[in-house]
């Protein structure tokens, strides 16, 4: 029985769940997206807010969709990725362009493994010591 037990705990544990984050944009939501047509407020009314817009150019909107699935074994294992790009023409606030990206457009990133130094990492206990009562005495 204790077997039959751990047996189950095992199965259990292998099973994948797979959550989905994001906007899910319908296609026949987006087929209704016309550049040179659609304004910000139809692409609002049609697909939602956008899940961020541009740092530096407020003109581009992204949707982002993104599956992934979890065992105790993978805990991050992507399944699906996908990233409508929407840029506005800012003379006339319409639609000029739409861009599909998918997890086979992402790029693997190694971090690399330099360190920077910072100077709260050098200093020694006596020296912030030193230094906080120096900010107390002025």
């Amino acid at each position: 029985m204790p077997l039959m037990v751990a047996s189950a705990f095992v199965i259990a544990s292998c099973a994948e769940t797979v959550n989905t984050r994001g906007q899910i944009i319908l296609p026949s939501r987006l087929a209704q997206v016309q550049p040179g047509v659609s304004t910000r407020d139809d692409v609002l009314n049609l697909l939602g807010s956008p899940s961020t817009q541009g740092t530096l150019n407020d003109n581009r909107w992204y949707y982002i969709t993104s599956s992934v699935g979890t065992t105790s074994f993978t805990p991050h294992d992507l399944k699906s990725r996908q990233v409508l790009i929407i840029d506005f023409d800012p003379a006339t606030g319409t639609v000029a362009s739409l861009n599909q990206k998918t997890k086979a457009d992402g790029k693997s990133l190694t971090p690399d493994e330099d360190v920077t130094e910072t100077h709260g990492q050098a200093m020694g206990i006596v020296d912030q010591f030193m230094g906080n009562l120096g900010g107390l005495v002025k």
